[in-house]
């Protein structure tokens, strides 16, 4: 006679929960092996060990900067009605498209403008050399998402064309997760610089930083296409609108 004491499951239940426990309630595979009630068969292999409610923290958080530049800059700012502030430190938030300013001495708090409260601002330089940066709502962007952007003018020209730069932050989500994740344990801002023309009727245009796709963009000034120049940064580029400006 088998004397051997088999507790029953209710029994089993009652132990668990006085030990603070919860007991997994087992169920009957098909080949009579019993397995958790947990047991999920398209993530264990036969044989494998399987770990349940495990929690992934590999997530290292933030890379980059939603910030244009470094540290803090003097700026000038003409709000939407005409008012003006100068001489206060500012940043432009490039991500989130508003100007932080300090207006205040002791720099606790601070004031967040969009393109619905200012007309333009400028960024005065910070170290000798350098040169003031003005920027404006890019109110005529072809796109209307970027229309709550602003646009560094690089160049103004008499006749009406403008260079101009979009600055731009992608978030890239982290990509960790998963059998085809990229393992990328971080979000990340990353840079995206657009470059538009506007011409004299007001339109703009996106284009490289060559002298076919600028040329292409204004075929009312025939000069840029005239003289073979190579342009391969932002100051290129402006050299060539300058030259070729007839009203410059």
């Amino acid at each position: 006679m088998n004397t051997t004491f088999q507790p029953r499951l209710s029994q089993l239940l009652l132990l668990g929960f006085a030990l603070g426990v919860t007991p997994a309630v087992a169920q009957q595979t098909t080949n009579g092996a019993a397995q958790p009630a947990n047991y999920n068969k398209t993530n264990i292999a036969p044989g494998e060990f399987q770990a349940y409610n495990t929690f992934d923290h590999r997530y290292e958080g933030l890379v980059g900067t939603p910030y244009l530049s470094k540290g803090w800059s003097m700026a000038k700012v003409t709000l939407a009605d005409k008012r003006e502030l100068a001489g206060a430190p500012a940043r432009y938030d490039v991500y989130r498209r508003v100007l932080v300013v300090q207006p205040y001495a002791n720099k606790k708090d601070s004031v967040w403008l969009d393109a619905n409260r200012m007309k333009e601002f400028s960024l005065l330089p910070v170290l000798p050399g350098q040169a003031e940066r003005r920027f404006l709502p890019f109110a005529e962007a072809p796109d209307a998402e970027k229309r709550t952007a602003f646009v560094e003018v690089l160049y103004q020209g008499a006749s009406g064309y403008a260079l101009l730069k979009l600055p731009r932050k992608l978030m890239v989500k982290a990509n960790y997760q998963g059998g085809y994740a990229a393992d990328r344990r971080f979000d990340e801002l990353v840079d995206r610089t657009e470059y538009y023309l506007r011409r004299p009727d007001g339109s703009v245009v996106e284009v490289k930083l060559n002298q076919k796709s600028i040329a292409g963009a204004a075929p009312a000034l025939a000069a840029l296409g005239q003289t073979k120049r190579t342009v391969k940064t932002e100051q290129d580029a402006v050299e060539l609108l300058r030259a070729a400006d007839p009203a410059k």
